[in-house]
């Protein structure tokens, strides 16, 4: 279990900045307003009994290191809203249901739209009919877009107006780098965040700075192995 963890705080709305937790892997924290949204927490990636209770969790699937119940337990209170797919809702009693292009808000603070999350080229892994997903959340004015485990689709590209882009680069099994920057240069974000990068190179990582140079594109690296 990780004890330690990368945040990086970028402006929010007039109540103030959004605060990102970088824990590692998969996992992913979101703060603002004294309101926490936690990614695919998985025990593996934080102590999650000495970190805030949260506001809402999105799971993107149901592989073990996206999905850990355990994890959920510890960061659910009986005002937590639960977002995740078919398959993992299924499985998580009281989780919202959030299938292909559908859109839920959260009390009035939070919105939240699935993308489909699926491998074209390596199609075995993460299979296009099984309804994984990744999340665009609007917070604070922000649009944060966070690709579960996908390689380059279709409906990656079509998504418009993000802030935030996070992207997985995990050979075999999500992206490669050119795949994600690719996709980073047409998204236009403010800010590019590589994850869940284990199986891909440190060294190759460090050249997405260069091959975003003069694309208006902010990279921003953190250990996420």
């Amino acid at each position: 279990m990780k004890t330690d963890f990368v945040q990086d705080r970028r402006p929010g709305d007039n109540r103030g900045d959004i605060i990102f937790a970088l824990f590692g892997h998969a996992t992913i924290g979101i703060e603002w307003d004294g309101k926490h949204i936690y990614l695919d927490p998985c025990c593996s990636e934080a102590d999650f009994t000495k970190l805030p209770k949260a506001d809402a969790i999105l799971i993107t699937h149901h592989h073990d290191d996206h999905f850990d119940p355990q994890a959920i337990e510890m960061l659910r209170t009986s005002d937590t809203v639960v977002i995740a797919n078919t398959v993992v809702g299924s499985e998580v009693e009281g989780a919202e249901i959030l299938g292909e292009s559908n859109r839920t808000f959260v009390n009035g603070w939070l919105a939240v739209e699935a993308v489909p999350a699926y491998n074209v080229e390596r199609s075995q892994y993460h299979p296009r009919e099984r309804g994984d997903n990744g999340y665009v959340i609007e917070v604070a004015g922000r649009r944060i877009y966070v690709g579960g485990d996908t390689e380059l689709t279709a409906e990656m590209l079509a998504v418009e107006d993000v802030d935030y882009l996070f992207l997985p680069i995990n050979l075999p099994y999500t992206m490669t780098v050119d795949m994600a920057v690719r996709a980073a240069r047409r998204i236009q974000p403010k800010v590019f965040y590589p994850f869940h990068t284990i199986g891909t190179p440190e060294e190759e990582i460090a050249t997405i700075p260069t091959l975003l140079e003069g694309s208006g594109v902010e990279v921003f690296l953190a250990p996420m192995e």
